[in-house]
């Protein structure tokens, strides 16, 4: 949710409040008590996801950091084992992604595979 916000308020820096909250079928009300840090109930977060896949543009690189984040707070009732694990295959899944269509993996992927595979990491660790 934090990552959802925090993109979501860059693009109301950018345009209006109103057209930001018109693009995603929303009151400015309810955007602005969102950005404030509210929670969203479940059909208002899927419009707010909605909108943001629809853009179809990324904002800035991938940040490993983020994803090592973002895989903590998704696996928040499974080990750390557990956790790393499924670190190390979703890190391995994008490799194989990127070698069946015949592309390098770009160095955010490498860089994400090298954090899961090094010995010595926890879950909790960030790069």
């Amino acid at each position: 949710m934090p990552l959802l916000r925090d993109v979501i308020a860059r693009e109301t820096a950018r345009h209006s409040m109103r057209r930001i909250a018109r693009e995603i079928a929303m009151s400015p009300n309810g955007l602005r008590d969102f950005l404030q840090g509210a929670t969203p109930r479940g059909p208002t977060r899927a419009k707010l996801e909605q909108w943001l896949a629809g853009r179809g543009r990324v904002t800035r690189l991938p940040n490993i950091g983020q994803f090592v984040r973002l895989l903590n707070e998704l696996s928040s009732d499974l080990s750390a084992r557990q956790t790393m694990q499924m670190g190390r295959e979703v890190a391995g899944l994008l490799v194989e992604s990127y070698e069946a269509r015949g592309l390098r993996s770009p160095p955010w992927v490498l860089e994400l595979r090298r954090h899961y595979e090094s010995p010595g990491h926890s879950a909790s660790d960030v790069a």
